[in-house]
């Protein structure tokens, strides 16, 4: 297999910033005027989607958001960088070690009890008000996103919130910042950690930020642990598609915060939670670590 052609960490970051802010830009204007031609109002806490049709062109331009300014963007990064071998510099490669595939999918599963325990304990903060009232307004174009009575809502809905995202976001956050930029200084815990960071900051949600992050870190542990990018892919398209699917059947839609549960069963379970992914991590990067010294 031929090597990656050798880019620099500060020209990878100038083509990346470029690209970002580009993307940014044209995006924006494509969702400012989609959202002026379909006369949707977002980033209100009063908006209604009542109509098939309102909710359909919100989930689109959600999208087209999505995909342009995450997607696109990295992916013109990586294309710019290291010409046609930006796939494989994205990880978007068979696995290199296979032998982990199972590890890291079973922590990622055996991670969702503390999410929920995070999540918890993330709702118990005193937020300001402008924060809450970002909530609300994100909280009602979920709503929006979320509310069926037609099957191809639902096929639209999963690919705007879980296949557009699962492959957008973890070609930028994972392939790009974690794969490339943050390794040429800092290590491979903390660019997982970093890039965990900063991918549950741009969503912008704060009462959801803890459960994120540790979201983001599974994600980007199964992609160090797997050496491909596909399994993280494969798991927060399970993640985002299983919420959908689940309202979906309920035929409700429940924000994030007014999540209703008790503390001591989501402490116990939470507590099993971390010490049950924190043994499987270990048990990772051993053979990690042994596949290393072996080469």
């Amino acid at each position: 297999m031929n090597a990656l052609p050798a880019v620099g960490p500060l020209r990878l970051l100038l083509i990346t910033l470029l690209s970002f802010v580009g993307f940014l830009v044209l995006t924006s204007f494509c969702v400012a005027a989609l959202s002026v031609h379909y006369d949707l109002s977002l980033a209100t806490a009063d908006a209604s989607f009542a109509t098939i049709a309102e909710r359909q062109h919100l989930r689109f331009v959600l999208l087209l958001n999505n995909l342009g300014t995450w997607g696109l963007s990295a992916i013109a990064a990586l294309a710019v960088a290291y010409g046609n071998y930006w796939p494989r510099a994205a990880g978007l490669v068979a696995p290199r070690r296979p032998e982990l595939i199972g590890t890291a999918v079973l922590a990622f599963v055996v991670g969702m009890p503390l999410i929920a325990l995070a999540a918890y304990l993330n709702l118990q903060l005193d937020l300001p008000d402008w924060m809450l009232r970002s909530e609300d307004a994100g909280n009602a174009m979920l709503a929006g996103v979320l509310t069926f009575e037609r099957v191809p809502e639902l096929l639209l809905a999963l690919l705007t919130v879980a296949l557009v995202p699962a492959f957008a976001e973890e070609i930028m956050f994972r392939g790009l910042l974690q794969g490339r930029l943050l390794p040429h200084v800092m290590s491979g815990h903390v660019a997982v950690w970093v890039g965990a960071f900063i991918f549950s900051g741009i969503h912008v949600e704060f009462a959801g930020f803890l459960p994120r992050l540790l979201l983001g870190a599974l994600l980007g542990y199964a992609y160090r642990w797997t050496g491909t990018l596909w399994i993280p892919i494969a798991l927060h398209f399970l993640f985002n598609g299983s919420q959908v699917v689940a309202t979906y059947l309920s035929g409700e839609f429940t924000p994030d915060t007014e999540m209703d549960s008790d503390l001591l069963p989501l402490l116990i379970a939470g507590g099993l939670s971390l010490a049950g992914t924190a043994y499987l991590g270990w048990k990772a990067e051993r053979q990690l670590g042994a596949g290393a010294a072996a080469d």
